[in-house]
């Protein structure tokens, strides 16, 4: 009898030793984000992702039983051909047997608000509306606008017994929009804050989601600290996170780029007590790979899409004609720890802007492109239409179905150091800012202070050394004679908008009409090989050891 007794005990014992062991129910999210009209399997073999390879995957996972639930944290539009010539319409069509909501992806508006409610309603595309709910609780419509059928602020659904509440929120970084999309976002933790607590007290929902598109920072240091919260699914700012991050009591997820990856997050949802406890049980990012089998009920619609773009005369065979020969894989991104802060790939894309724009009538001192522009690296081996397309994917003309124009602008000096200083002013958090270039060089040091734009626009310097930079080999020169102290710079459409919404307006200004992936496509082919790697054009002091 006090054999038995003690068993119990010691049963009893381990059960309430162990955190995550409650009396809730399990419930299972599936999550993807940033997949960027990769519909298709790309790199090395075409080794990574896939549409179809993706939906094998979430179906098995679902067909395992219990509480499952799939979201896509946003920007499932731009970074291929098959976006520029559907405009992510079938690619919606075909999430909706696979996910129950997505977030509003800053690239979702990159069309504009009325263009996006066309690809919703299915106008564009002659075909029905898009039932996939998608949200965002900080864009702010007028009453009766359409796009508010299709964006909601929020949801609530259930999972087995399980109330679960959905918010979505959108960055609301303004070099991201146009004027129009930057009128009606509004702040991001105060509608996610509004929203949570409306879902918990009144809708009385057990656990609420944040489909967050802000990116990894402000999900752990500033979404993390609105009440209300319990998991935060993140997105744009492309991270694989291999381990969820704990952070104020939230679970925070986010699952890298492209369709790369799929994240599988397991938690205890315990209602028995006054506060519902949410406990991390397991997690997992499975890779999207070769093994995985392709969905054949995807195939004729995949198929079909494919055929759409390679029989279009303004694309052609953008998967099959090679282009040239990558010798290495050409990294969009710098190496950690490295103070050389330009990339092989930003090389080559610059280079190529200011060879193009020069091949063709117009002058440039120096060419520039942004990081947060350059959608991803060129693999080894052989280099086609589609994989150029991906690593200038941004903006979108409906004549050419290209995305951006290059302009060539006129700037001062003072101008060209206060772009600088901006460019490095975050780069600490995140390169999207930050600027690669062609005949320009220049110094910075990362440790010193960062300045705040209002003071850089007024020509105030912190990080930047100016005796450091450097137009082809020359000092740069501040002022003197005319001509002198100003520059001719080729540089992307939209980048020119930005520059005039920080007050620094260009001079002057020539249009082109050369489209970026023409030059980038044009250069690949000259050269033939591609052996690009960091030069040094630009470095980090507080990384010098």
């Amino acid at each position: 009898m006090f054999k038995k007794f003690l068993v119990l005990m010691v049963s009893l014992f381990f059960l309430l030793s162990v955190p995550w062991m409650s009396f809730g129910e399990k419930l299972t999210i599936l999550h993807v984000n940033d997949t960027h009209s990769h519909l298709y399997p790309f790199g090395p073999h075409n080794d990574y992702g896939g549409i179809a390879r993706m939906s094998t995957l979430i179906k098995k996972l679902k067909s395992k039983g219990g509480n499952v639930l799939t979201f896509h944290a946003g920007d499932v539009f731009v970074g291929t051909f098959a976006f520029n010539k559907y405009l992510g319409y079938p690619e919606l069509k075909m999430m909706e047997g696979l996910y129950d909501a997505m977030a509003l992806g800053n690239h979702e508006l990159d069309l504009g608000i009325d263009a996006l409610s066309a690809i919703l309603g299915g106008s564009l595309a002659g075909g029905n509306p898009v039932v996939l709910p998608i949200l965002c609780a900080n864009i702010v419509l007028e009453e009766g606008h359409p796009l508010k059928s299709f964006v909601l602020p929020h949801m609530v659904m259930y999972a087995g017994n399980i109330k679960v509440g959905l918010v979505g929120v959108v960055t609301t970084d303004p070099y991201n929009y146009s004027d129009e999309v930057n009128a009606v976002l509004t702040d991001p933790y105060m509608a996610a804050g509004l929203t949570a607590g409306y879902l918990k007290q009144y809708e009385k929902c057990n656990i609420v989601i944040c489909l967050s598109h802000l990116g990894i920072l402000p999900d752990m240091e500033g979404l993390s600290t609105v009440p209300g919260i319990d998991i935060i699914v993140g997105g744009h700012s492309h991270t694989a996170i291999f381990e969820p991050i704990i952070k104020n009591g939230k679970i925070i997820v986010q699952a890298g780029e492209f369709g790369k990856y799929l994240g599988e997050l397991e938690v205890d949802v315990d209602n028995t007590g006054a506060i519902t406890q949410v406990n991390l049980i397991d997690y997992k990012l499975h890779r999207i790979k070769k093994k995985i089998k392709k969905d054949p009920t995807l195939f004729p619609v995949l198929f079909n899409l494919r055929m759409g773009i390679i029989t279009d005369p303004r694309f052609g065979p953008v998967y099959s004609k090679r282009i040239a020969k990558a010798k290495k894989n050409l990294e969009e991104r710098w190496e950690e720890g490295n103070p050389h802060r330009d990339t092989p790939l930003g090389n080559l894309i610059t280079d190529a802007i200011k060879a193009g724009v020069e091949n063709n009538g117009h002058y440039a001192d120096f060419a520039l492109e942004s990081n947060g522009f350059i959608g991803h690296r060129v693999y080894k081996g052989k280099v086609v239409g589609n994989d150029i397309l991906r690593t200038v994917p941004y903006g979108y003309d409906p004549v050419s179905g290209l995305g951006f124009k290059i302009k060539v602008v006129q700037l001062a000096g003072a101008q060209i150091l206060a772009g600088l200083e901006f460019s490095v002013s975050q780069v600490e958090y995140t390169d999207d800012l930050s600027m690669q270039f062609s005949g320009l060089t220049f110094e910075y040091d990362s440790s010193k202070p960062a300045l705040p734009i209002e003071d850089i626009v007024v020509g105030n310097l912190s990080r930047l050394d100016p005796t450091s930079v450097k137009i082809n080999g020359q000092p740069l020169l501040l002022n003197g004679p005319p001509y002198y102290g100003f520059y001719w710079v080729a540089l992307n459409e939209q980048i020119v908008s930005f520059l005039g919404s920080m007050g620094l307006v260009p001079l002057a200004i020539e249009v082109t009409n050369l489209f970026e992936y023409d030059l980038v496509r044009d250069y690949m082919k000259k050269l033939k090989k591609l052996k690009y790697k960091s030069e040094g054009r630009i470095i980090d002091r507080a990384l010098i050891k």
